[in-house]
């Protein structure tokens, strides 16, 4: 299943249903290029009322984090919440770059400071939302590894929370204390 598709989506946004996740309100899009203008593939992580899930983006849709400017986020007691005026965090990687992130072969953090990854938006909600980020990182990198296995024919392994697609970059940076920014 190609990863962003509206099927992939379903099928992890199911694995993310049974997962608990602290109360915080966030959005981050993946924006997965081949890195020479070519197509993009994009998906959202929403992450809401203790839940999460995954929905696809159209192939060249504008983001939806505004204007880029980090406007959007705004802190509630603990509790993030995304403004009217966007909140949507964007990162954006090539196909290599997501990849290698999802294998382990780079960290996140490293490919945010190489500038192999870009983010724009409000940072400060990657970090605030950086325990569910890392749960649903997890519950993610579980499920991309069973399939990888049952696709090659060997057992589940697994692939240290990586998500396949970046997710795992934002959570990663986040608890890093380092949102890209």
């Amino acid at each position: 299943m190609e990863i962003g598709s509206e099927g992939w989506c379903t099928a992890m946004s199911e694995v993310l249903a049974d997962v608990n996740l602290p109360e915080v309100r966030a959005t981050v899009e993946q924006r997965i290029g081949d890195g020479n203008g070519g197509p993009v593939v994009a998906y959202r992580l929403v992450i809401d009322g203790g839940r999460a899930h995954l929905e696809p983006v159209a192939p060249g849709a504008d983001s939806a984090d505004g204007d880029g400017e980090g406007h959007g986020g705004a802190s509630d007691g603990g509790r993030v919440r995304i403004g009217d005026d966007g909140g949507v965090v964007v990162m954006s990687q090539s196909r290599e770059t997501a990849e290698a992130v999802r294998r382990g072969e780079m960290g996140a953090l490293a490919a945010l400071q190489a500038g192999l990854i870009k983010v724009s938006g409000d940072v400060r909600v990657l970090i605030a939302a950086s325990e569910a980020l890392a749960l649903v990182n997890t519950a993610l990198g579980r499920a991309l590894a069973e399939e990888e296995g049952n696709a090659s024919g060997g057992g589940a392994g697994e692939t240290d929370g990586a998500d396949g697609g970046g997710t795992g970059s934002a959570g990663d940076a986040a608890e890093d204390g380092n949102g890209g920014g």
